[in-house]
């Protein structure tokens, strides 16, 4: 028994200080998805590819609603690979714990014209 903690005061300190130092995600993760809004078009490619249905495009006279519903994301990325304009992009954020739902859900309403 005393072998073993005189091992571990040789190792040091072998934890990290999250979350009250920030940590960074690995380069490869696959966190939040972001819209950029002056690219998307409303074609809905990325609600038909999407396997958990988390995202909704809803077209109607005057544009079109794009809704995106985080606790239903599974963050595969298929909806970045599948928009041809770039407007959907995986951000690296993993901060995602909130104690609302409402906080889980992005919409976005464009109008055609504007």
């Amino acid at each position: 028994m005393v072998s073993i903690f005189r091992r571990s005061l040789k190792t040091g300190v072998v934890t990290k200080r999250y979350p009250t130092e920030p940590e960074s995600a690995p380069d490869a993760y696959r966190g939040q998805i972001q819209l950029d809004t002056d690219h998307c078009t409303g074609d809905g490619a990325c609600a038909r590819v999407c396997p958990a249905n988390a995202i909704t495009v809803q077209a109607d006279e005057r544009g079109w609603v794009w809704a995106l519903t985080d606790a239903r994301c599974v963050f595969c990325g298929l909806c970045e690979g599948v928009c041809e304009n770039g407007a959907i992009r995986i951000s690296r954020e993993f901060e995602l714990a909130t104690l609302s739902a409402s906080d889980l859900s992005t919409t976005v309403r464009f109008n055609r014209g504007e």
